[in-house]
């Protein structure tokens, strides 16, 4: 059900972003008690078009879409707490009793319509708690509403390995795919020699756009890493603990990205991962690509 809602969800972003319409963007990001949607639900809020899909309804939802109006107004993302608890003693047998902590954040705001044009470059300001923050400027390859594909070209890192083996190493490319509103990106990693070692998944916080197209996000330690021949493994749970530990990620934060990393591990052990754009952009077709861009 929240798959044909999300896809449902995705089609009507790309529309709006066709057209230049701002819209918001709401995600469930914690959930506790007995409450209407399951923590990673979505709801779009078009002014024009009205919604799709929900977050519970009800006065709840309407505190989610008085914020959405705010957030398209202002550009700024909020986070609304929408306390069910309050509704314990109603007479509607329908009533939920938890909390739910909904993301909203602006879509659409420049008008970009879906852009696989001349390549340009990005800035990407990537947070990892507790202060460390850097800035990565990337090709961009397609500058869709519902991703963003990007090229780190070159990468000036120490050697990664999992299990002992060598997934990326300085001078490799890595192809990344970024999910507006989604708690994760995807990294296509390779070796120097453009051998593909696999698909390299951050649980990181939803991005937050700027006026340059570019965006921002914080690093939340938990990655999966599934490799070519299908093996999956969670990795730095003990980074987690740590930063919850130390305070630097707070424990509603903390419970959705072990939460999401549970998801996303799931889907890959059967199959279902990563998402069907990631297979698209091959090392060969965004090599092509930037040939034909001269």
């Amino acid at each position: 059900m929240q798959r044909n809602e999300d896809r449902q969800i995705y089609a009507a972003l790309v529309e709006a972003a066709r057209q230049g319409r701002r819209c918001a963007l709401a995600t469930v990001i914690s959930a506790r008690g007995s409450t209407p949607r399951e923590v990673g639900t979505k709801m779009l809020i078009d002014p024009d078009h009205g919604l799709v899909g929900t977050v519970g309804g009800g006065c709840g939802e309407g505190e989610v879409i008085e914020a959405a109006r705010r957030v398209i107004a202002t550009g700024q993302a909020e986070t609304v707490r929408v306390d069910l608890t309050e509704d314990l003693y109603s007479w509607s047998p329908a009533v939920c009793g938890g909390i739910m902590n909904v993301f909203v954040e602006p879509v659409n705001r420049s008008g970009a319509k879906v852009s696989e044009g001349v390549t340009r470059t990005v800035r990407i300001r990537y947070r990892r708690p507790p202060d460390r923050e850097d800035i990565f400027v990337q090709k961009i390859l397609l500058d869709a509403a519902d991703v963003k594909v990007t090229l780190s070209e070159r990468v000036d890192l120490a050697p990664i390995r999992v299990h002992g083996r060598t997934i990326c190493e300085p001078g490799a490319d890595i192809i990344w795919f970024t999910f507006p509103g989604a708690w994760y990106d995807v990294g296509r990693f390779h070796l120097t020699d453009g051998t593909f070692t696999g698909f390299y998944t951050n649980v990181l916080t939803p991005p937050t756009f700027d006026e340059t197209g570019g965006w921002t996000t914080t690093d939340l330690f938990l990655d999966v890493w599934l490799d070519a021949a299908g093996e999956v493994t969670l990795l730095d749970e003990d980074q987690l603990e740590e930063a919850r530990a130390q305070g630097w990620v707070d424990a509603a934060t903390g419970e959705h990205a072990s939460a999401e990393a549970s998801r996303i591990l799931g889907l890959a052990r059967s199959g279902q991962w990563p998402p069907p754009i990631v297979a698209q952009w091959t090392l060969a077709r965004v090599r092509d690509r930037l040939a034909k861009d001269g």
